[in-house]
């Protein structure tokens, strides 16, 4: 049978030849750029779909449907019978008795230990660089991928009610909230709000002009939800404001001009809009709304015109990446200046990412999904003090666009999107850890 008539995907095939070599579903999962959760989803998959129990049996169905080769030996010598033999299944290592280690150095291989801890967490906690935490006499927040890539930082948390795609996620006061989007029902106002303390979902006032393809952001306990595409992907110039505290929408200041599709972000108290889709295209142009005077003022544009981009501020700058033209999905990452209305490039991702959401915590961003036309394998985080991308695990491959995203330190929360179809996914990313060391008294 040839891999074109094979039941198998090319990802499942992929899948098994590298099972062929004895690798562990953590080593698939590190080789791949995706979660150990997602190999064991698809050697599900490959065992139902080739009526094979184990791994050993997938395996040998591999080898007799020549997607991966035996060596021969030399010499034409005849073939070796023992499994050891063969690159396909690993050798059991030889189970050597431990030598005897005296006490002596025992006490120094633990002192050896502990001094190469401390070596390592020291310098970190004690240089501090913005990564000190308030109230913690000594402490340091590091990112995840220093724990090692063998363990998922991500966990399946409380599906969100209603499954869709292109929607608004904010953070506010220890809740989430999940407002408008596309759904199997169409364009929606639904606001449905997730406790992760309880990782429950409550249901609270529609937003009155139903809105897709738009974001938010909280300023002052305020939640402001501009522009969008309606029903009909026409886009939306209106602005609606949202009281969590009095569950009651607003209207404010329209848009400039209608768009749909955009980055946003605020910082110092100002909402910031970039890019997206207008009536007659995707779009360069950035806006600057102010809350308190109720108005929106033109600012520097962007280099590339896109939609479906991610606009975070960390510090005191605002970074607007990725993003997608109908044609293109882009790597692109420039960081805008409000102080200086000016625009600088920084490093362009690893891979182009348009319907991404992008998130700050603390110090760094966090590039999440992706997939208008590339394959979905990682997501990505970046450091702007080295201006390097890194990549991490991502809990859905190939495609995950439209998803909504949002950071509740440490922690951040994606949640659904589009996969083929309108997606309810609550995953949970532990973005950063904290090592606190007691204070010494004078």
């Amino acid at each position: 049978m040839s891999e074109e008539q094979t039941p198998l995907s090319d990802r499942e095939i992929e899948i098994v030849r590298l099972l062929a070599t004895g690798r562990t579903n953590q080593e698939i999962a590190r080789e791949l750029y995706i979660s150990a959760n997602t190999v064991k989803v698809h050697l599900r998959n490959i065992y139902v779909k080739l009526d094979v129990a184990s791994r050993t049996e997938a395996t040998m169905y591999a080898v007799r449907q020549g997607w991966v080769e035996v060596p021969r030996p030399e010499n034409g010598a005849k073939e070796a019978l023992e499994p050891a033999a063969s690159p396909l299944l690993p050798s059991l290592p030889s189970l050597e008795p431990w030598p005897r280690v005296s006490l002596v150095k025992r006490i120094a291989l633990v002192v050896a230990t502990l001094l190469t801890l401390l070596a390592l967490l020291l310098p970190p906690v004690l240089q501090g660089k913005g990564n000190g935490t308030d109230g913690d006499p000594i402490g340091g927040v590091f990112p995840t991928e220093a724990a090692g890539p063998s363990t998922t930082r991500w966990r399946t948390r409380a599906q969100m009610p209603t499954p869709r795609t292109d929607l608004a996620v904010v953070a506010y006061e220890g809740l989430i909230y999940a407002i408008g989007g596309v759904s199997n029902e169409g364009v929606t106002g639904r606001v449905e709000v997730y406790d992760p303390g309880t990782d429950t979902w409550t249901t609270r006032r529609s937003k009155p002009m139903p809105v897709g393809f738009s974001s938010a952001v909280e300023v002052g306990g305020k939640i402001y939800m501009p522009g969008g595409f309606d029903i009909g992907r026409q886009p939306l110039d209106a602005l609606e404001v949202y009281d969590p505290v009095q569950d009651l929408w607003q209207a404010r200041a329209p848009l400039p001009r209608p768009v749909g599709a955009f980055g946003l972000a605020s910082l110092d108290g100002k909402i910031y809009l970039f890019g997206g889709r207008d009536q007659a295209g995707y779009v360069a142009s950035a806006y600057r709304y102010d809350p308190e005077a109720d108005a929106w003022e033109e600012i520097r544009p962007m280099d590339q015109a896109r939609g479906f981009l991610g606009a975070a501020a960390v510090q005191d700058r605002i970074y607007v990446v990725g993003g997608y033209d109908d044609v293109t999905e882009f790597r692109n990452c420039e960081v805008y200046d409000p102080a200086a209305d000016r625009w600088a490039s920084c490093a362009p991702m690893d891979m182009g990412r348009g319907g991404l959401a992008l998130v700050p915590v603390r110090e760094y961003l966090y590039a999440i999904g992706g997939g208008m036309k590339g394959y979905l394998a990682f997501n990505e985080r970046y450091d702007p003090r080295s201006d390097a991308w890194r990549r991490f695990e991502t809990p859905i491959t190939e495609q995950w666009r439209g998803l909504g995203a949002a950071s509740m330190y440490p922690q951040l929360y994606a949640i659904g999107g589009w996969n083929g179809d309108f997606l309810s996914v609550n995953e949970a990313y532990q973005a950063l850890y904290q090592i606190l060391l007691p204070s010494i008294g004078e």
